[in-house]
This record gives structure tokens, sequence and C-alpha cells, in this order.
């Protein structure tokens, strides 16, 4: 272990602070030092494995090893530098139990949060900072050079902003001011660019090596060094390889090559799909290629179904979901640019019970069911593949229901694009999309209707009377009609998924229900037909729900009320945000859970964020980990 530097001040200078570390990993530690060479007096910091413990006498030698109680009580400057999903939990449950002094200095170093996750303290007359370095961390003495000149992203309150900004300059970094609202994104960018360049490399280097380069970093550090610094000269006009060239033979070839890999190394396979998928639209978007080579590039690049003669080949399917974001595939787009791209086959159209019947008797084997309103995304197609891994033949039904909307509700304006939804599906490898009428869907007002019973009546069904009895009236007409093997709904209508699997077992309906995780978009909002009606300010407030979410799950070993209590902080603390609900509840009664549950439950949200109403849910695991 590398030790900390041989000098250091005698005793404190004027205006000196008091520090205290929560958090003694690789960045505390190291961020503690340097405060301490620039004459600051490190009164504590927090170790609880045997590494931080190592971390603290390399680095900060004579410093005490305090509970974070004691550290918040001595120090005049608090160093927060936990895991972020521990954050929220951490300045809240301090908050709670009185620990925050007036004029604390309260510095985290978080990237993905601003000044807002520290509320809490601020609320007891604590000044809260947030800094972070854009930098990695070995948790050495070298990391003490590194700080000279690193950038560091501030963001504070105006009137204490130039105390963040000469603690950075203390520290050896160079400040900069980054608003509170763009610090998600610019996290993400840095996690994506560094984080993620570490997995390609390992990626490329594991593929060199099977292909017997005993050295393989020693022959990508030439190319790999150009390739970055063309990149950040160039940007995209650096683009080079077969993508850009249109070479679809070549990008076949390599996932050929790919493929063969051992099984644990499949991710270098789904890697190169992903990212070949990225570089595809970005040359389309530059100019680089033309649309007809994008589409073939993506037809290569979608991943394949089992072909004829292997187990659990059938002939309507033509590919799973293709890369997020693929260009659709226009009619006939498979005489583009490549003439041996797969052409996918359409799904049969039904729009009658009788169209229904007759396709349904032309399919062998298992089948499964997505029902959906329309309007898909990425959220419905892996619901899509969750189902084709689970039967021979997929159904996927589009119904935008009238008897699950109230009054005022969005029925008349809720978005529908038959054509756009069939262009996905049959990217998608569908084999039958069933798309009624409302006059085939009800031919007469229902006479016997559904009654889905107490469960309904909370949640959701508080906020909206009626409509889980709209949902299970045509969930159990379509389960009738199509008759599945399995069906599968999203996890992210948590209370509908409860209810269905409670009708299908109580009426006897004979299908497995499965409940496929909530898909996301990169910056974590789940996935919704609504999100279409947000803006760009309205999409970045709905982050809070979410985020609330988080860190409510992040604070589950305190007990129930601790997650209430985290995630409504963040809730609270959101502009444009109107709650209609936040409810931590058994997932099977959707009973509230009291004070003393342990065992899993079920958080879940519902807001309006500007005229759009959004729900979000996350599980949880309550009480002690063992």
């Amino acid at each position: 272990m590398s030790s900390a530097p041989a000098t250091r001040p005698s005793a404190p200078r004027p205006g000196r602070l008091g520090v205290g570390v929560v958090g003694a990993g690789r960045v505390g530690a190291v961020l503690a030092s340097a405060l301490r060479a620039a004459g600051h007096a490190v009164v504590g910091a927090t170790a609880v494995s045997e590494e931080s413990r190592d971390r603290v006498e390399a680095l900060l030698p004579g410093v005490p090893v305090l509970t974070v109680d004691e550290i918040v009580e001595r120090a005049e400057l608090v160093l927060l530098t936990v895991p972020d999903d521990v954050l929220p939990g951490l300045v809240a449950g301090l908050a709670e139990l009185g620990r925050w002094q007036g004029g604390q200095l309260v510095v985290h170093t978080s990237g993905r949060y601003g000044t807002e996750v520290l509320a809490p303290a601020r609320a007891a007359g604590a000044i809260p900072l947030a800094i972070h370095p854009a930098m990695t961390f070995t948790g050495t003495s070298l990391d003490l050079g590194r700080l000279t000149g690193c950038p560091f992203a501030v963001t504070a309150a105006a009137p204490v902003l130039p105390i963040a900004q000469a603690l950075v300059v203390e520290i050896g970094g160079e400040p900069f001011v980054l608003d509170e609202a763009r610090r998600p994104v610019y996290h993400a960018a840095l996690a994506h660019g560094g984080n993620h360049l570490v997995t390609l490399v390992a990626q490329a280097e594991r593929a060199l090596a099977d292909a017997g380069i005993e050295e393989p970093g020693a022959l990508l550090t030439p190319l790999l060094s150009a390739a970055l610094d063309g990149a950040l000269r160039g940007g995209e006009q650096g683009l080079t390889g077969p993508v850009v060239r249109g070479d679809v033979g070549t990008v076949r070839a390599h996932l050929e090559a790919l493929a063969r890999l051992d099984g644990e190394d499949l991710d270098i396979l789904d890697g190169y799909r992903h990212l070949a998928g990225a570089t595809t639209r970005r040359a389309l978007a530059a100019g680089k290629i033309t649309e007809p080579v994008a589409v073939a590039l993506l037809d290569a690049l979608a991943e394949p179904a089992a072909t004829a003669g292997e187990p659990g080949a059938t002939p309507a399917r033509a590919g799973a979901t293709p890369p997020t974001g693929a260009v659709p595939a226009p009619a006939g787009a498979a005489a583009s640019a490549d003439a041996s791209a797969a052409t996918p086959l359409e799904p049969v159209l039904a729009r009658t019970r009788a169209e229904l019947a007759a396709a349904l008797r032309s399919l062998g084997g298992t089948r499964a069911l997505v029902m959906t309103m329309g309007a898909l995304h990425d959220g419905h197609l892996s619901l899509v593949q969750e189902a084709q891994a689970r039967a021979d033949h997929v159904v996927v039904s589009i119904y935008v229901n009238p008897l699950q909307f109230g009054p005022g509700e969005d029925f008349e304006a809720y978005p529908r694009d038959l054509e756009a939804d069939l262009a996905l599906l049959v990217r998608a490898g569908v084999d039958v999309v069933f798309a009624p009428t409302d006059a085939e869907a009800y031919p007469a007002e229902p006479l016997v209707r559904v009654d889905p019973g107490p469960v309904a009546t909370v949640l959701e069904g508080r906020t909206r009377p009626g409509h889980f009895a709209g949902v299970l009236q045509i969930v159990c007409k379509v389960l009738n009609l199509v008759r599945p093997d399995v069906a599968v709904f999203g996890q992210k209508d948590a209370q509908q998924l409860a209810l269905v699997r409670t009708m299908v077992r109580d009426l006897d309906l004979g299908a497995e229900i499965v409940g496929a995780p909530i898909r996301r978009e990169p910056d974590g909002l789940a996935m919704s037909s609504r999100n279409a009606y947000l803006g760009p300010v309205e999409h970045e407030r709905a982050l809070a729900l979410s985020r609330a979410l988080r860190t409510g799950a992040a604070a589950a070993e305190a007990g129930a009320a601790a997650v209430v209590t985290a995630a409504r902080a963040v809730l609270d603390a959101a502009e444009g945000v109107d709650l209609d609900y936040l409810a931590l509840v058994d997932p099977d009664t959707f009973l509230p859970l009291d004070a003393a549950a342990t065992g899993p439950g079920l958080l879940a949200v519902a807001a309006r964020v500007g005229s759009t109403r959004l729900i979000d849910n996350t599980t949880v695991q309550l009480g002690p980990r063992h």
C-alpha cells in the first residue's frame, strides 16, 4: 500500500477546517489527504472494511476511525463519499436523528446528484455543496498527483458557490459550474465513456486472445490511442470501419466469428451488436451512409431466431427485436443494399374474431400472448422477447380499451398508430396481431362484468374508480379468444399484474401469467406510451419518480418508515411533480406494510408531470440483510 505524502502542516493555519470523512473508499481517503496537505485538519473517517482501514492508515496516518455520528458531531466540513444509492438515505437519516449542525459544510462527491439530495441537511442549517472529480481513483497516493488540474463539476447555491470552488482549488483541481438539472446526463456521459470503454477494451482483448494473440494489449495500444485521439478531436467525423463503408458482408462475418467464442463470452457478441447498431445510426445521421445501407446493416445486426430444422424453429419468425432505435425497414427493404438480407415475414393481422380464430388454427405448438394498447416502444418489445422465449408462437393484441378510462382521462387523445406498431412487430417476428375495432371488441354493452375485488380499491383503483374492472373485462375476453399457454404483462403495472394473476387463478382461465421487468429509458424513466406527452423539461422533471424509488429502496435495511421517508423527500423536493400517491405495500394484497414489516415489499408511486399521469414501482427487501 502506498504511503501518504511525507509533508503536511504541523498545525492548522488560520481559516482551516476540521474535516470528517464518511466513507473512506478510494475517493474519500484521497480527497481528505489532499485537504490535509492544504492545511485542513482531518478529525476522523469511517472505515468499515479492512481495506478501508488500511487506506486510512496509509493516506491519513494518525486519523482516528470513528462512527458516522461522531464525525458529524466533530467536523466543520463533512465529506460524504459513499455510493450514490446510499447517499439520500444517509443524509435523510442523519436529519431525522437531528445530527446536522447549523453552518456545517456538507460536501458530497457523487456525479449523479447536485445539492437537492442534501436538502435534509440544508433544512437543519447546514451548507450543501456538490463536487465531482472527473477521474478514476486507485485509492493510493498515486491519485494525489493526478488531482492537479483535474476537472471538478461544482454545484451549489450562488452565495456559497465560491466556497465549493475554493475547496476544489485547494485540492488541486479545476472547478467548473454544473447546473443541478444537468448532472444526471453529465454523470451518464462520464460513466458511458469511461466505464464502458474499459468493458469494450476488455472484450476486444478477449477476442484477440481467442485469435491466438499473446499480447492483445500491446497490439491494441496504438490503434485505440489513435482512435481515442481522433474521436476527441473530430467527433463522429472520425468514424471508420465496415459500418461506415457499408460492408454488410463483413459485419455478418464478424458476428459469425464472435458467436463461436466460448459461451461465457457471449457478451462480446451482444456488445458488438449494440455498438455497431449505434454506429450505424450515427453514420446515417452524419450522412456517411444511405438509409437502404443502414436498414441492411441493422437487419444483419438483429438477433436471429432459430433457423429451420433447429429446435423451436418457426417459419413465421424472422428475428428478434432489433437494437433500440433501429431504423424501421420500409416496404420492400429486403431488396436494399444487400440482396442476401433476410426478409421478415409479416404477422397475420386479424381485425375480427373470425380472422383471429383462423390465424390461430394455422399455428402449431405453444402460444404466448402480449396485450397492449398500441403506441409501442421498447418496453412492449421486451415483453415480446420474453414471450418468444416461452412459446413457439406469439400473439400481440392492440386495443385502446374504453372501459378502463374514466371521465376526463385521455381516452380520445391516447396515441394510436397501428401502421407504426405493425412495422415494429414485423421486425420483432410476431406471428399474429389482433387489433379489433370497438364494435368488434364490444358488440353490445357488457351485461356480465368482472369484479376485481378489494385490491382494486387502493392506489390506482382509488384514484381511477372502475379502471381495473375495465382492464380485467378486456383481459378476460382476449384470454378466452386467444387461449394462450402463457401471457406476459409488464411489472410497471404491478397492481394490474397482481389482479390478472388473481383473476386467472380464481376463474381457472388456464394461462400462465408472467411478469416481465420494467424497461427503462437510459436516464431511468420507466418506458410508457404516455412519455410521448412529455416535453424536454417535463421529461427531466419526471425523472424524480424513478429517483425517489431508488432512494427509497436504498433505505430498505432501515425499515418500512425509512423507505417511504427517503422516497418522499425526493418527491417533495422535485419541481413540477404533483404527487398522487407514494405507498409501500404488500406485493400481493397491495395493503400498506406496517413499520415492523420485513421481507419483500413494493414501493409504488403515481404523479402528474404537467398534464401527464405517470406510474412507476420497484421491489424492496425490508430489514437487515444477512
